[in-house]
């Protein structure tokens, strides 16, 4: 694996991140998102993640921005939920298969117990094979199926939902 670091997104990083999610969509299989986004649209997803923990972090390789990571509340304004996350991350295709994924996600664990977290949930298509295998390789396990309810058309998808305990250092 490259060296690879990573920081706080700024303002500055939106059009890259865009740039990736976007590649994403249209690759297909990986988000139910369906539809490309404008800078404009990403704006407020991107003002919702400017407190901790739930910041948006760049992965770098070489000073290039490759992938990015955050945290979502689940089941927000619920007491008893405010110890747990979901993490979403995205790769460009030119940075899969190097390595790079385990470390995003290894890097979120970190940040996560730094942030007081107890545990983080990953919500996923069920077609997205490789997502799903370095969840269950970071020590994720599978908490249930959510069957056909991601409708792209001519076809149906179920989501997966994985959860980790995170153990404590």
């Amino acid at each position: 694996m490259a060296d690879a670091t990573h920081r706080p997104a700024t303002r500055q990083d939106l059009p890259c991140l865009v740039d990736i999610y976007n590649e994403i969509i249209q690759e297909g299989g990986f988000t139910a998102d369906l539809t490309t986004y404008s800078l404009e649209q990403r704006q407020s997803w991107f003002d919702s993640h400017q407190q901790a923990p739930f910041l948006i972090h760049l992965i770098e390789v070489d000073s290039d921005i490759v992938g990015y990571f955050y945290f979502s509340p689940w089941r927000s304004g619920r007491a008893a939920m405010r110890q747990v996350a979901e993490v979403s991350y995205f790769l460009a295709a030119e940075a899969r298969g190097k390595g790079l994924g385990r470390f995003m996600l290894e890097e979120a664990q970190k940040l996560a117990r730094e942030a007081g977290l107890v545990y983080l949930l990953a919500i996923l298509l069920e077609t997205n094979i490789g997502s799903r295998t370095l969840l269950e390789k970071g020590g994720f396990s599978l908490a249930g199926l959510l069957p056909d309810i991601a409708d792209f058309g001519e076809k149906r998808c179920g989501q997966l939902i994985m959860y980790k305990k995170l153990e404590e250092h």
